[in-house]
Protein backbone atom coordinates (compact mmCIF):
# COMPACT_ATOMS: atom_id res chain seq x y z
CA UNK A 1 0.00 0.00 0.00
CA UNK A 2 1.00 3.34 -0.26
CA UNK A 3 0.39 6.35 2.57
CA UNK A 4 0.89 9.11 0.42
CA UNK A 5 4.39 9.15 -1.20
CA UNK A 6 5.37 6.06 0.98
CA UNK A 7 5.46 2.95 0.10
CA UNK A 8 4.27 0.43 2.96
CA UNK A 9 4.40 -3.47 2.93
CA UNK A 10 2.00 -5.00 5.51
CA UNK A 11 3.41 -8.30 7.03
CA UNK A 12 1.48 -10.57 9.11
CA UNK A 13 3.15 -14.07 8.55
CA UNK A 14 4.87 -14.82 12.20
CA UNK A 15 7.90 -16.58 10.24
CA UNK A 16 8.24 -13.29 8.39
CA UNK A 17 7.92 -11.02 11.18
CA UNK A 18 10.75 -13.13 12.86
CA UNK A 19 12.95 -12.19 9.86
CA UNK A 20 11.90 -8.55 10.08
CA UNK A 21 12.52 -7.90 13.69
CA UNK A 22 14.97 -10.27 14.39
CA UNK A 23 17.15 -11.92 11.87
CA UNK A 24 17.14 -9.65 9.36
CA UNK A 25 17.93 -6.32 11.55
CA UNK A 26 21.05 -5.12 10.23
CA UNK A 27 19.09 -4.54 6.99
CA UNK A 28 15.82 -3.20 8.82
CA UNK A 29 17.36 -1.25 11.75
CA UNK A 30 15.13 2.09 12.20
CA UNK A 31 11.61 2.93 12.87
CA UNK A 32 9.97 5.50 9.84
CA UNK A 33 11.56 8.96 10.41
CA UNK A 34 9.22 11.32 12.10
CA UNK A 35 10.04 15.63 11.75
CA UNK A 36 10.09 17.42 15.00
CA UNK A 37 10.87 20.97 15.47
CA UNK A 38 12.55 20.30 18.56
CA UNK A 39 15.86 18.72 18.26
CA UNK A 40 16.23 17.09 21.56
CA UNK A 41 13.11 15.05 20.34
CA UNK A 42 15.29 14.05 17.91
CA UNK A 43 18.05 12.80 20.16
CA UNK A 44 15.52 10.13 22.21
CA UNK A 45 15.97 6.39 21.69
CA UNK A 46 13.28 5.68 20.46
CA UNK A 47 13.44 8.24 17.10
CA UNK A 48 16.99 8.08 16.38
CA UNK A 49 18.73 5.99 13.35
CA UNK A 50 20.74 3.06 13.83
CA UNK A 51 24.65 4.82 14.42
CA UNK A 52 23.26 6.53 17.68
CA UNK A 53 20.66 4.47 18.61
CA UNK A 54 23.69 1.69 18.88
CA UNK A 55 25.50 4.24 20.82
CA UNK A 56 22.02 5.15 23.41
CA UNK A 57 20.91 1.43 23.94
CA UNK A 58 23.63 -0.47 26.02
CA UNK A 59 24.08 2.81 28.00
CA UNK A 60 20.60 2.83 29.14
CA UNK A 61 19.97 -1.30 29.18
CA UNK A 62 21.38 -1.82 32.70
CA UNK A 63 18.89 0.38 34.46
CA UNK A 64 16.63 -2.36 33.67
CA UNK A 65 18.32 -5.62 34.31
CA UNK A 66 16.86 -8.06 36.33
CA UNK A 67 18.97 -7.47 39.91
CA UNK A 68 17.86 -3.17 39.40
CA UNK A 69 14.32 -4.05 38.92
CA UNK A 70 14.65 -6.43 42.27
CA UNK A 71 15.61 -2.96 44.02
CA UNK A 72 12.75 -0.80 42.64
CA UNK A 73 9.87 -2.90 44.27
CA UNK A 74 10.30 -1.29 47.28
CA UNK A 75 9.88 2.03 45.57
CA UNK A 76 7.30 0.55 43.19
CA UNK A 77 5.14 -1.02 46.87
CA UNK A 78 5.67 2.51 48.50
CA UNK A 79 4.47 4.44 45.26
CA UNK A 80 1.01 2.84 45.05
CA UNK A 81 -0.09 4.19 48.59
CA UNK A 82 -1.35 7.50 47.40
CA UNK A 83 -3.14 5.86 44.63
CA UNK A 84 -5.51 3.09 47.20
CA UNK A 85 -6.05 6.19 49.61
CA UNK A 86 -7.53 7.62 46.78
CA UNK A 87 -9.87 4.91 46.05
CA UNK A 88 -10.71 3.91 49.38
CA UNK A 89 -11.92 7.39 50.07
CA UNK A 90 -13.83 7.50 46.63
CA UNK A 91 -15.46 3.94 47.58
CA UNK A 92 -16.52 5.68 50.42
CA UNK A 93 -18.35 8.22 48.95
CA UNK A 94 -19.43 6.31 45.53
CA UNK A 95 -18.16 8.22 43.21
CA UNK A 96 -16.97 7.91 39.69
CA UNK A 97 -13.19 7.64 39.13
CA UNK A 98 -11.38 8.52 35.83
CA UNK A 99 -9.06 6.03 36.45
CA UNK A 100 -6.81 7.12 33.81
CA UNK A 101 -5.73 10.64 35.23
CA UNK A 102 -5.81 8.37 38.59
CA UNK A 103 -3.26 5.85 37.38
CA UNK A 104 -1.12 8.48 35.08
CA UNK A 105 -0.58 9.70 38.52
CA UNK A 106 0.81 6.69 40.25
CA UNK A 107 3.29 5.86 36.89
CA UNK A 108 4.63 9.52 37.68
CA UNK A 109 5.45 8.55 41.11
CA UNK A 110 6.60 4.97 40.28
CA UNK A 111 9.14 6.36 37.34
CA UNK A 112 10.14 9.49 39.44
CA UNK A 113 11.14 7.03 42.83
CA UNK A 114 12.38 4.42 41.26
CA UNK A 115 14.49 6.30 37.98
CA UNK A 116 14.80 9.77 39.37
CA UNK A 117 14.97 8.81 43.04
CA UNK A 118 12.58 11.85 43.87
CA UNK A 119 9.19 11.83 45.35
CA UNK A 120 6.28 13.98 43.46
CA UNK A 121 2.96 12.70 45.25
CA UNK A 122 -0.06 12.46 43.23
CA UNK A 123 -2.34 14.64 44.74
CA UNK A 124 -0.22 17.81 44.33
CA UNK A 125 -0.90 20.22 42.29
CA UNK A 126 2.34 20.68 40.48
CA UNK A 127 1.76 16.84 39.40
CA UNK A 128 -1.70 17.65 38.23
CA UNK A 129 0.24 20.35 35.90
CA UNK A 130 2.74 17.63 34.99
CA UNK A 131 -0.42 15.67 33.75
CA UNK A 132 -2.32 17.73 32.05
CA UNK A 133 1.26 18.75 29.89
CA UNK A 134 2.29 14.77 29.32
CA UNK A 135 -1.21 13.95 27.73
CA UNK A 136 -1.02 17.45 25.63
CA UNK A 137 2.18 16.75 24.51
CA UNK A 138 0.87 12.86 23.28
CA UNK A 139 -1.99 14.01 22.21
CA UNK A 140 -2.82 14.24 18.29
CA UNK A 141 -2.06 17.33 16.76
CA UNK A 142 -4.35 18.74 14.24
CA UNK A 143 -5.76 16.64 11.86
CA UNK A 144 -4.12 18.62 8.93
CA UNK A 145 -0.28 18.79 10.54
CA UNK A 146 -0.77 14.90 11.57
CA UNK A 147 -1.42 13.74 8.37
CA UNK A 148 1.82 15.77 6.58
CA UNK A 149 3.86 15.25 9.09
CA UNK A 150 3.68 11.38 8.89
CA UNK A 151 2.81 11.06 4.68
CA UNK A 152 5.03 14.38 3.62
CA UNK A 153 7.92 14.86 6.29
CA UNK A 154 10.01 16.94 3.84
CA UNK A 155 6.88 19.12 3.43
CA UNK A 156 6.77 19.12 7.18
CA UNK A 157 10.07 19.64 8.24
CA UNK A 158 10.15 22.84 5.25
CA UNK A 159 6.78 24.53 7.02
CA UNK A 160 7.82 23.23 10.70
CA UNK A 161 4.74 21.42 11.29
CA UNK A 162 5.53 18.81 14.67
CA UNK A 163 4.34 15.18 14.82
CA UNK A 164 4.33 16.31 18.66
CA UNK A 165 3.06 19.16 21.00
CA UNK A 166 6.87 20.10 21.77
CA UNK A 167 5.86 23.38 22.76
CA UNK A 168 5.34 21.61 26.05
CA UNK A 169 8.81 20.19 25.45
CA UNK A 170 10.41 23.06 27.35
CA UNK A 171 8.82 21.95 30.80
CA UNK A 172 9.92 18.45 31.05
CA UNK A 173 13.60 20.14 30.02
CA UNK A 174 13.02 22.30 33.07
CA UNK A 175 11.98 19.41 35.16
CA UNK A 176 14.49 16.87 34.24
CA UNK A 177 17.65 19.25 35.07
CA UNK A 178 16.17 20.86 37.95
CA UNK A 179 16.53 16.72 39.14
CA UNK A 180 19.55 16.39 38.04
CA UNK A 181 21.17 19.72 39.74
CA UNK A 182 19.52 18.48 43.29
CA UNK A 183 21.17 15.18 42.64
CA UNK A 184 24.73 16.54 41.95
CA UNK A 185 24.38 18.17 45.45
CA UNK A 186 23.88 14.96 47.22
CA UNK A 187 26.45 13.02 49.03
CA UNK A 188 24.92 9.32 48.66
CA UNK A 189 25.18 8.00 45.49
CA UNK A 190 21.89 6.35 43.76
CA UNK A 191 21.71 3.31 41.65
CA UNK A 192 19.38 4.26 38.83
CA UNK A 193 18.22 5.96 35.80
CA UNK A 194 19.51 9.13 36.35
CA UNK A 195 22.52 8.23 37.93
CA UNK A 196 23.73 6.02 35.16
CA UNK A 197 22.61 8.80 32.44
CA UNK A 198 25.07 11.43 34.45
CA UNK A 199 27.76 8.67 34.65
CA UNK A 200 27.40 8.30 31.30
CA UNK A 201 27.88 11.92 30.26
CA UNK A 202 31.16 11.87 32.00
CA UNK A 203 33.46 8.87 31.57
CA UNK A 204 33.41 5.70 29.05
CA UNK A 205 33.58 2.72 30.06
CA UNK A 206 32.95 -1.12 28.76
CA UNK A 207 29.84 -2.49 29.73
CA UNK A 208 29.26 -5.29 32.43
CA UNK A 209 27.34 -7.74 33.37
CA UNK A 210 24.01 -6.52 32.84
CA UNK A 211 24.78 -4.76 29.48
CA UNK A 212 26.00 -8.35 28.45
CA UNK A 213 22.96 -9.92 29.60
CA UNK A 214 20.90 -7.47 27.31
CA UNK A 215 23.18 -8.09 24.40
CA UNK A 216 21.77 -11.77 24.46
CA UNK A 217 18.50 -9.79 23.13
CA UNK A 218 20.73 -8.46 19.60
CA UNK A 219 21.63 -12.80 18.78
CA UNK A 220 18.33 -14.70 20.44
CA UNK A 221 19.22 -17.46 17.89
CA UNK A 222 21.62 -19.14 15.72
CA UNK A 223 21.00 -18.49 12.03
CA UNK A 224 20.74 -14.82 13.20
CA UNK A 225 23.19 -11.80 11.71
CA UNK A 226 25.53 -11.24 13.98
CA UNK A 227 25.39 -8.01 15.75
CA UNK A 228 26.97 -6.58 18.90
CA UNK A 229 26.82 -3.82 20.95
CA UNK A 230 30.28 -3.44 21.82
CA UNK A 231 31.00 -0.85 24.64
CA UNK A 232 29.34 1.88 25.91
CA UNK A 233 30.35 4.77 24.87
CA UNK A 234 30.17 8.74 26.74
CA UNK A 235 26.75 10.58 26.05
CA UNK A 236 26.37 14.53 25.19
CA UNK A 237 24.61 16.10 27.95
CA UNK A 238 21.63 16.73 25.33
CA UNK A 239 21.29 13.14 24.57
CA UNK A 240 21.66 12.17 28.14
CA UNK A 241 18.97 14.26 29.35
CA UNK A 242 16.52 13.34 26.09
CA UNK A 243 16.62 9.59 27.68
CA UNK A 244 15.46 11.34 30.59
CA UNK A 245 12.75 12.64 29.37
CA UNK A 246 11.33 10.34 27.32
CA UNK A 247 11.67 7.86 30.49
CA UNK A 248 9.35 10.31 31.89
CA UNK A 249 6.83 11.00 28.92
CA UNK A 250 6.74 7.54 27.59
CA UNK A 251 7.03 5.14 30.41
CA UNK A 252 3.95 7.10 32.21
CA UNK A 253 2.01 6.97 29.50
CA UNK A 254 2.51 3.58 28.52
CA UNK A 255 2.08 1.97 32.38
CA UNK A 256 -0.97 4.40 32.84
CA UNK A 257 -2.88 3.06 29.70
CA UNK A 258 -2.42 -0.41 30.42
CA UNK A 259 -3.62 -0.15 33.98
CA UNK A 260 -6.70 1.86 33.38
CA UNK A 261 -7.05 -0.93 30.43
CA UNK A 262 -6.65 -4.07 32.97
CA UNK A 263 -9.35 -2.19 35.05
CA UNK A 264 -11.96 -1.47 32.32
CA UNK A 265 -11.85 -5.26 31.43
CA UNK A 266 -12.05 -6.07 35.17
CA UNK A 267 -15.26 -3.94 35.29
CA UNK A 268 -16.29 -5.63 32.86
CA UNK A 269 -15.85 -9.00 33.79
CA UNK A 270 -16.75 -9.10 37.56
CA UNK A 271 -15.89 -12.80 38.12
CA UNK A 272 -11.95 -12.47 36.82
CA UNK A 273 -12.06 -9.48 39.22
CA UNK A 274 -13.14 -11.78 41.97
CA UNK A 275 -11.04 -14.28 40.84
CA UNK A 276 -7.58 -11.94 40.45
CA UNK A 277 -8.94 -10.40 43.99
CA UNK A 278 -8.75 -13.60 45.42
CA UNK A 279 -5.06 -14.59 44.48
CA UNK A 280 -4.08 -11.06 45.69
CA UNK A 281 -5.68 -11.63 49.08
CA UNK A 282 -4.00 -15.32 49.42
CA UNK A 283 -0.86 -13.44 48.42
CA UNK A 284 -0.61 -10.78 50.74
CA UNK A 285 -1.78 -13.22 54.00
CA UNK A 286 0.76 -15.01 53.04
CA UNK A 287 3.86 -12.61 52.08
CA UNK A 288 2.63 -9.20 53.70
CA UNK A 289 2.40 -6.15 52.56
CA UNK A 290 6.00 -5.46 50.95
CA UNK A 291 5.77 -7.84 47.98
CA UNK A 292 8.79 -8.86 46.14
CA UNK A 293 9.67 -9.51 42.75
CA UNK A 294 10.37 -13.19 43.25
CA UNK A 295 6.65 -13.59 45.11
CA UNK A 296 4.77 -11.83 42.15
CA UNK A 297 7.08 -14.02 39.85
CA UNK A 298 4.89 -17.13 41.21
CA UNK A 299 0.72 -15.15 40.76
CA UNK A 300 -0.81 -16.85 37.49
CA UNK A 301 -3.65 -15.02 37.51
CA UNK A 302 -2.15 -11.70 37.44
CA UNK A 303 0.13 -12.23 34.69
CA UNK A 304 -2.54 -13.54 32.57
CA UNK A 305 -4.82 -10.65 33.12
CA UNK A 306 -1.94 -8.38 32.07
CA UNK A 307 -1.36 -10.28 28.98
CA UNK A 308 -4.96 -10.72 27.53
CA UNK A 309 -5.16 -7.32 28.19
CA UNK A 310 -2.22 -6.49 26.34
CA UNK A 311 -3.14 -8.84 23.87
CA UNK A 312 -6.52 -6.95 23.46
CA UNK A 313 -5.77 -3.42 24.09
CA UNK A 314 -2.07 -3.15 23.15
CA UNK A 315 0.12 0.23 23.36
CA UNK A 316 0.43 0.04 19.52
CA UNK A 317 -1.68 -0.92 16.88
CA UNK A 318 1.45 -1.83 14.85
CA UNK A 319 5.70 -2.00 14.59
CA UNK A 320 7.10 -0.17 11.74
CA UNK A 321 10.92 -1.13 10.39
CA UNK A 322 12.48 1.50 7.53
CA UNK A 323 14.50 -0.21 5.17
CA UNK A 324 18.40 0.37 5.07
CA UNK A 325 19.18 -1.01 1.84
CA UNK A 326 17.34 -3.21 -1.27
CA UNK A 327 16.04 -6.15 0.94
CA UNK A 328 14.57 -9.48 -0.65
CA UNK A 329 11.83 -10.64 2.06
CA UNK A 330 12.82 -14.56 3.01
CA UNK A 331 11.96 -16.92 0.60
CA UNK A 332 8.80 -14.74 -0.60
CA UNK A 333 10.81 -13.19 -4.13
CA UNK A 334 9.56 -9.96 -2.69
CA UNK A 335 11.97 -7.33 -2.96
CA UNK A 336 11.98 -3.86 -0.54
CA UNK A 337 13.46 -1.10 -2.05
CA UNK A 338 15.86 0.80 -0.10
CA UNK A 339 13.35 3.20 2.05
CA UNK A 340 10.58 1.48 2.06
CA UNK A 341 8.15 0.54 5.23
CA UNK A 342 7.34 -2.59 6.40
CA UNK A 343 4.64 -2.39 9.05
CA UNK A 344 3.40 -5.12 11.21
CA UNK A 345 -0.20 -4.85 12.27
CA UNK A 346 -0.05 -5.65 15.81
CA UNK A 347 -3.22 -5.27 16.92
CA UNK A 348 -4.65 -7.23 14.14
CA UNK A 349 -2.33 -10.11 14.91
CA UNK A 350 -3.50 -9.92 18.27
CA UNK A 351 -7.24 -10.26 17.22
CA UNK A 352 -6.84 -13.08 15.04
CA UNK A 353 -7.96 -16.69 15.47
CA UNK A 354 -5.87 -18.18 13.67
CA UNK A 355 -3.02 -17.12 16.14
CA UNK A 356 -4.87 -17.02 19.00
CA UNK A 357 -8.29 -18.31 19.88
CA UNK A 358 -10.24 -19.80 22.09
CA UNK A 359 -8.64 -23.41 21.22
CA UNK A 360 -5.33 -22.88 20.80
CA UNK A 361 -3.35 -24.01 23.47
CA UNK A 362 -0.10 -22.11 23.02
CA UNK A 363 0.75 -19.08 21.40
CA UNK A 364 3.00 -18.95 18.27
CA UNK A 365 5.91 -17.18 18.56
CA UNK A 366 5.88 -13.37 17.00
CA UNK A 367 2.35 -13.30 16.76
CA UNK A 368 1.94 -11.58 20.43
CA UNK A 369 3.92 -8.87 20.35
CA UNK A 370 2.43 -5.68 22.47
CA UNK A 371 6.07 -4.47 23.22
CA UNK A 372 7.80 -5.28 19.94
CA UNK A 373 10.49 -7.82 19.46
CA UNK A 374 14.39 -8.29 18.48
CA UNK A 375 17.18 -5.25 19.23
CA UNK A 376 14.19 -2.53 18.92
CA UNK A 377 11.65 -3.80 21.42
CA UNK A 378 10.94 -1.54 24.21
CA UNK A 379 13.51 -0.91 26.44
CA UNK A 380 11.05 -0.92 29.59
CA UNK A 381 8.64 -3.46 29.24
CA UNK A 382 9.77 -4.83 32.32
CA UNK A 383 9.95 -2.25 34.40
CA UNK A 384 6.38 -1.35 33.27
CA UNK A 385 5.21 -4.50 33.59
CA UNK A 386 6.28 -5.48 37.37
CA UNK A 387 4.96 -1.78 38.53
CA UNK A 388 1.62 -2.76 36.62
CA UNK A 389 1.28 -6.05 38.72
CA UNK A 390 1.98 -4.76 41.84
CA UNK A 391 -1.13 -1.87 41.07
CA UNK A 392 -3.27 -4.36 39.87
CA UNK A 393 -2.67 -6.35 43.40
CA UNK A 394 -2.98 -3.66 45.57
CA UNK A 395 -5.82 -1.80 44.33
CA UNK A 396 -8.16 -5.09 43.46
CA UNK A 397 -7.51 -5.93 46.96
CA UNK A 398 -8.66 -2.91 48.00
CA UNK A 399 -11.87 -1.57 46.30
CA UNK A 400 -13.85 -3.55 43.83
CA UNK A 401 -14.58 -1.91 40.64
CA UNK A 402 -17.99 -1.50 38.43
CA UNK A 403 -19.03 0.48 35.15
CA UNK A 404 -20.51 3.32 35.68
CA UNK A 405 -23.06 4.77 33.34
CA UNK A 406 -20.45 7.39 31.89
CA UNK A 407 -18.00 4.16 31.26
CA UNK A 408 -17.68 3.77 27.26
Amino acid sequence: VFEGSQPVLVVADPELVKLVLVKDFTSLPDRRPIPFVQPLLEEMMAFVTLKKWRKLRPSASPAFASGKLRKMYPRINDSIGATVTFLKEAAEKDTEVDIRTLFSNYALDAIARCAFGTKMESHLKEVDDFAAKNKSFFAAPQALSGVISLLLPSLAKLLRLDALKSDRLPYFMALSESIIRERKHQENRQEDFLQLMMDVQEETSSSGADSQTDDRLFNPESGSKAFSMGRRRALTKSEALAQCIMFFLAGRDTSATLLAHAIYMLALHPEAQAKLRKEADECFEKHGEELTMDVVAKLKYVRGVVSETLRMLPPATRLERLAAEDYVLGDTGIRVPKGCIIAIPIYSMHHDPEFIGENIESIRPYTYLPFGAGPRNCIGDRFALEAIKIALLHVVRSVEFYRSQNTR
